[in-house]
């Protein structure tokens, strides 16, 4: 156990601070400013009550009445998990992630309105002052942040690696969301959750062997997504993509349902192809811009089609982007041949990373093209309908490309391409 430090405030006979290592959950109630906004004080005052007492019946039975949960700013709750002697961390956490599960149960029989948790462990000390019991320390901020995470992520617990490590009860339910750094954090935090019958969208009777090879297929893709110094694995958007869409696919089999933790990494595989120049350090930046979208950048390509754009192309571009999963990644190495001259078309491309060259019939470079242009457009808009150059790949590439049937079926991006191919041939 982690010694303790004890600290005399100088001219101070109450002030006494007390250093040990614990176990914070941290909960906080989904839309509480709208489920009493209508309510008088005193019906606010009840309703709270309840839900506070509920709180301290669940964590009574799981614990003992030896342990307390506190409220925190009237629709918040911490409790303190501490390890008692002769105990160990795994104890410390497996009673915070027990009493977190309890609270899930709750939720879903309808005795505690809906609630999102963050579990850490951390260092915090105690002072006591005028008789009560005071705690401080930054572990409350990074547990307040992985409840609020949970919203991000669509989910009802997350947990920090070290609570994680040590379960023991649960350990084989436990699942890698991502390793993150929320905004306004100096550092990242490797967040975890767990998927058990019963819990986050799996049915109680949920096939066991299916959530299993989730769990399996899960956690190896994002392995493979943030990658693993220790054993040498560096991260893999292309794969960790593939695996993420396999394991999407067998939890929608099993529930029904799409899995929010998942569809936020694809999410984020969307909008940064390739992993940042900080990427390895930090993991995902959460709340960070994450500049312009396909829609705007396809619309900057073509400015004459700007300028003629109405409102019906703008809302239909801009605003509705739903359009934009029609173009899907595709990663290419360096020297690796895209297209074939004389080739019937396979789709168009967009240049999200890297750069290409071109080159026509008699192998001869026409033209470099890189990151923010377009190729694969002419074939469409030719009377051969075939290839008229080669691409062959000069970096390491992120590519966007949408099937011939797409472009047919979403007029605006088509007439974008065409233009683009209108003034390619007159350059020509």
């Amino acid at each position: 156990m982690k010694s303790k430090k004890t600290v005399q405030a100088a001219g101070s006979d109450e002030l006494v601070g007390i250093e040990k290592e614990v176990a914070i959950l941290l909960s906080d109630m989904v839309g509480y400013s709208l489920k009493t906004a209508d309510m008088r004080p005193t019906e606010i005052k009840d309703f709270m009550l309840l839900y506070h007492r509920n709180l301290k019946k669940i964590v009574h039975a799981v614990c003992g009445k030896g342990q307390s949960i506190e409220s925190s700013a009237g629709d918040g709750a911490v409790a303190i998990f501490e390890r008692n002697v002769g105990e160990g961390k795994d104890q410390m956490c497996g009673q915070a992630l027990n009493v977190a599960l309890e609270m899930v149960h709750a939720m879903e029989k309808g005795l505690i309105s809906e609630t999102r948790i963050g579990l850490f462990t951390g260092d915090v000390i105690e002072a006591v002052l005028d008789g009560k019991i005071m705690r401080f320390g930054a572990s409350f901020s990074v547990a307040s942040r992985l409840e609020e995470l949970c919203g991000y992520f669509g989910i009802k617990i997350l947990m920090d690696r070290e609570v994680a490590f040590w379960q023991t009860e649960h350990a084989r339910y436990l699942t890698c969301i991502g390793k993150v750094t929320p905004k306004n954090f100096l550092h990242p935090v490797h967040i975890f959750s767990i998927y058990k019958p019963g819990i986050h969208q799996c049915p109680a009777d949920v096939n066991k062997k299916q959530l299993m090879g989730f769990i399996q297929i899960k956690n190896r893709a994002i392995e493979l997504f943030c990658g693993n110094v220790l054993q040498g694995i560096q991260p893999d958007f292309p794969l960790a993509r593939q695996k993420l869409l396999e394991s999407q696919e067998l939890f929608v089999e099993m529930t029904g349902k799409k899995d929010m933790p998942t569809e936020r990494v694809l999410e984020y595989i969307g909008n940064h192809p390739s992993p940042e120049d900080d990427f390895r350090q930090v993991g995902m930046k959460i709340g960070e811009p994450v500049g312009q979208h396909l829609g705007i950048r396809l619309l900057n390509l073509s400015s004459e089609l700007f300028k003629a754009m109405n409102e019906v192309f703008y809302q239909a571009l801009v605003v509705d982007t739903a359009w934009e999963r029609k173009f899907k990644l595709v990663w290419r190495k360096k020297n690796e041949p895209i297209i074939h001259v004389n080739d019937s078309p396979d789709g168009v491309y967009f240049i999200d990373v890297g750069s290409v060259a071109i080159f026509d019939s008699k192998g001869l470079q026409m033209a470099i093209l890189k990151a923010g242009d377009v190729f694969g457009e002419l074939a469409y808009f030719s009377k051969k309908g075939v290839r008229s150059a080669t691409v062959i790949a000069k970096t390491d590439l992120v590519l966007r490309r949408i099937s011939g049937e797409d472009l047919t079926a979403l007029p605006v991006i088509r007439k974008i391409f065409k233009k683009i191919a209108q003034k390619r041939k007159i350059l020509d």
